[in-house]
């Protein structure tokens, strides 16, 4: 019997950015222990966070206020002020144009005073107009589930728990419609925070808000249902966890990766860095790591094949549990046999099960790296996000960065039929992207991020220079100005190997979901992320089965990684997912 795992390379689709960057491949990267959500979470759990219900005075309507505390590892206070509101189809919507919400609410660096909670009652309504307190670092909006949520009132009120089958085939009593920060109604940037600032990753205040949301939704639920009853019980724990925040995101996810490609460069670097050093970790049967892989695929098998969700662009769920299985029963055979790894298993799965599978299976070998390693590479995230022209870079020094980084867009056929079928565009109603064949829209400006045409236009004014490579940038631009934003974004990211989707967003056959699945599952960490058939919308849960407020408090060490619905779960009286 071996006592080293086989001499195996890490698998190329790990490393390789052309084989990464595909979007078909994007879409397949599943929530992992760095995804913003997971990350935050863990830092929590470690740093023995604590959160506190300051005050709740919310009336049988639903109006009122609510105040949270977070006390973070390092003795700063964050306080989530929370603004209740009696429900209305009047105005409503998930949209940002929306004018009725149930909940607003805002993450503001703390203790804040009655000055500070006043000012931001009156100004969250107004978003755009609207002008955040200082240390103010998000600001959020949510609307129930009518029919989840009204069960639930009703069956605590009745003195007895709610449908558990039916709340998880929902997911959620409440649904975000808007976490905003990060400069947007004058919150504060995630740039402008120091180093030892508890929430300095990108996106940790947002999900930090999410998490808090949730946990209003469940103190909501009960309090309607104490004012419905006297007889009213509290909502079970295990129930509490097992809800999760609900999500829709759009084609503005898409548009977030092409003016952010500093921060998504740098966090797939760091993703697949550790990755493909988890694949060289030895398993060996019996060992404590290679037990926990095998549990944590057990449970991805289970939590897919329960999925009660219809997937239209995405893999069945049942395929990929299917295929976990495969994958968890060749890794028992392996075990048998000796010492392996994940390099082993992955490259002899390459290609023989479903992408989402495959993933799923590299994935989970990152929580087997101590925490000390994946902290550290994840704080050590983009800071700056600037372009930056070089006048003085060398055409032969341009050339070179085409043709190292850039080879799928010179590839790129822009003169096939199709390839500039749409043009995107924002729309006046509800001042999101939209696109549209270019035939009907005539004029105004195309949104779209070209980067094949960018690149091949490039490509041509450094052609026409061949025969003078001592030629500058700057003396091209001279001649091309046009060019200049182009040159600035190639120059700008020639040290990021993983910062731009290898797409024509112009095309006809290009999915747009397979950019906003990969922000909201890959980067913000979502599970159940389903899209809704017309290329635009991702659904999705936040912190669906993650802890309490109340285990962190206690500290309790639960297993809530792809989360099981209870087993006492009976099917009542069903609701259907309220999505």
């Amino acid at each position: 019997m071996s006592i080293t795992p086989p001499s195996v390379d890490v698998p190329r689709r790990i490393l390789d950015p052309d084989a990464l960057l595909q979007p078909h491949r994007l879409q397949s990267l599943p929530a992992s222990r760095i995804s913003a959500g997971r990350s935050l979470l863990e830092k929590m759990q470690r740093e023995r966070w604590t959160f506190e219900r300051v005050a709740l005075d919310i009336d049988e309507r639903a109006e009122g206020e609510a105040l949270y505390r977070v006390n973070a590892g390092d003795g700063r206070v964050f306080d989530f002020v929370v603004f209740s509101f009696e429900p209305s189809m009047e105005g409503r919507t998930g949209r940002i144009t929306g004018v009725n919400w149930d909940m607003m609410g805002a993450l503001i660096e703390g203790p804040t005073t009655p000055e500070d909670r006043a000012q931001t009652r009156a100004e969250l309504p107004k978003l755009y107009a609207g002008r955040a307190v200082p240390g103010t670092l998000t600001w959020a909006r949510s609307n129930r589930s009518f029919r989840a949520f009204d069960h639930a009132a009703e069956a605590l009120a009745e003195g007895r728990q709610p449908d558990t089958r039916a709340l998880w085939e929902v997911g959620y009593l409440m649904r975000n419609t808007g976490l905003d920060g990060n400069g947007t109604f004058l919150t504060r940037s995630f740039l402008t925070l120091d180093a030892e600032h508890p929430l300095r990753l990108p996106l940790h205040a947002q999900l930090l808000s999410a998490y808090i949301m949730r946990e209003f939704a469940a103190d909501l639920v009960e309090t309607m249902a104490r004012h419905r009853s006297a007889d009213a019980v509290p909502l079970d724990r295990e129930l509490r966890r097992m809800i999760g925040i609900g999500n829709g995101s759009a084609l503005g996810l898409l548009f977030f990766v092409n003016t952010h490609p500093m921060l998504i460069g740098t966090w797939l670097e760091q993703r697949q860095t550790l990755l493909a050093e988890a694949t060289l970790l030895p398993l060996a049967a019996g060992a404590s790591d290679a037990e926990a892989y095998l549990t944590l695929l057990e449970r991805a098998a289970d939590f897919a094949r329960v999925d009660p969700y219809v997937y239209a662009r995405f893999e069945d769920p049942v395929d990929v549990a299917r295929d976990l299985d495969r994958v968890v029963a060749r890794l028992r055979e392996l075990l048998d046999t000796g010492t392996t790894s994940g390099a082993e298993l992955l490259t002899e799965f390459d290609g023989a099960i479903c992408d989402e599978a495959w993933e799923l299976a590299a994935a989970n070998l990152l929580e087997l790296l101590p925490y000390e390693r994946v902290s550290a590479a994840i704080e050590g995230g983009i800071r700056a996000e600037q372009f930056v022209c070089e006048p003085t870079m060398p055409l032969v020094e341009l050339r070179g960065i085409l043709d190292r980084d850039y080879r799928w867009a010179l590839e790129t056929d822009m003169e096939r039929p199709g390839a500039r079928e749409y043009v995107w565009y924002k729309s006046a109603d509800a001042e999101e992207p939209r696109r549209g064949p270019a035939s009907e829209v005539d004029g105004g400006r195309n949104w779209a991020l070209d980067l094949p045409g960018d690149v091949q236009r490039v490509d041509a004014a450094l052609r026409e220079r061949r025969e003078e490579p001592a030629t500058t940038v700057g003396e091209l631009l001279r001649e091309h100005p046009e060019l200049r934003a182009a040159i600035e974004r190639i120059q700008s990211l020639r040290g990021y190997r993983y910062h731009s989707p290898h797409m024509n967003m112009l095309a006809d056959d290009f999915v747009p979901v397979s950019i906003v699945r990969f922000m909201n599952s890959a980067v913000h960490g979502l599970l159940r992320t389903v899209d809704e058939g017309d290329d635009r919308n991702v659904l999705g849960l936040i912190y669906l089965g993650a802890p309490t407020a109340a285990d962190l408090n206690e500290g309790l060490e639960i297993e809530t990684r792809y989360p099981q619905m209870p087993r006492a779960a009976e099917a009542q009286t069903m609701i259907g997912a309220g999505r």
